[in-house]
């Protein structure tokens, strides 16, 4: 059973007359008689009443005609998908993330590629910048949200801007600023330097720099657990702003004063290396239209 001999069977059933589906088909009469002849031949029973030249299904034709149809209809899909699929537009993709894009740009990818894409399955990988790193290099996985700087490598780099840094700390019922004095005198949580070594260091750098240095800074490494070390009164995190998008019982945020010295938060969407699949310039030509100056 070929998909054309389920093509000529419903058009035969739907119209209940051989000439007016050989019509609708585009073809001749005899092939089509022929086809559904063969049709029946392999399947071993008739499909049609034939009387007065009007064509009537028999209860095995009834009995086949939704199944055909959905045979169709699925064919059409697989066909479809796989096209999109080819395109980059179906198929799943996986996003590495650092805490930091869940706040702004990964929620706006996933929406923009929901109402562009929705073929495509994301699959989310949260992983720090190293870690994403080496799952890029290794093809496991197809775009991460990383925190630059990357070192060396070949991998394409999207800039997606900084953010500059703010205090959580304990709830205390102001909104005072804090210095970066008072954070020291508290204890430091910060990520660990192996997430991001540059970014690490000139953090203690801009402490040392205002008179206040650290000599070792209490660790996390996701954001929500350096707010839940706050909130037990662990210490005080700095975090990029848009962290304060965050509602965390027993923590406030604040601004930093005299911050000059402290570096912005840098963020930016990179990729496996080519061959790659279509998928993968897709979503960076979608990110850097959404990043584009308006």
């Amino acid at each position: 059973m070929e998909l054309r001999h389920l093509r000529h069977f419903i058009a035969v059933a739907e119209e209940e007359h051989m000439g007016r589906a050989a019509l609708r088909l585009g073809m001749a009469q005899p092939p089509l008689s022929q086809s559904i002849a063969r049709l029946e031949k392999s399947l071993g029973v008739a499909l049609f009443h034939r009387a007065n030249r009007r064509l009537a299904l028999t209860p095995a034709g009834l009995a086949m005609l939704e199944d055909a149809r959905a045979t169709l209809r699925y064919a059409g899909q697989a066909r479809e998908q796989a096209i999109a699929a080819a395109a980059g537009a179906a198929g799943q993709v996986r996003i590495g993330f650092v805490s930091a894009a869940t706040y702004q740009h990964l929620p706006a990818l996933l929406r923009r590629l929901r109402e562009t894409h929705p073929a495509l399955r994301p699959q989310l990988l949260e992983g720090s910048t190293n870690e994403q790193l080496a799952a890029l290099e290794q093809g496991r996985l197809d775009v991460g949200f990383v925190h630059p700087p990357l070192g060396a490598t070949t991998l394409p780099v999207l800039d997606l801007g900084s953010e500059p840094l703010v205090a959580a700390v304990p709830e205390d019922g102001t909104s005072d600023a804090v210095t970066l004095a008072e954070i020291a005198r508290r204890g430091l949580i910060l990520f660990p330097a192996a997430q991001g070594p540059s970014l690490h260091a000139r953090i203690l750098d801009a402490f040392g720099a205002a008179g206040a240095s650290i000599s070792g800074p209490q660790e996390a490494s996701r954001a929500l657990t350096m707010l839940s070390m706050v909130s037990s009164g662990c210490g005080v995190a700095l975090l990029p702003r848009s962290t304060t998008v965050l509602s965390f019982q027993g923590v406030r945020f604040a601004a930093v004063k005299g911050s000059q010295d402290l570096p912005q938060w840098p963020l930016a969407l990179t990729a496996r290396p080519r061959p790659r699949p279509p998928v993968i310039d897709l979503i960076l030509g979608l990110m850097r239209e959404a990043t584009r100056p308006s």
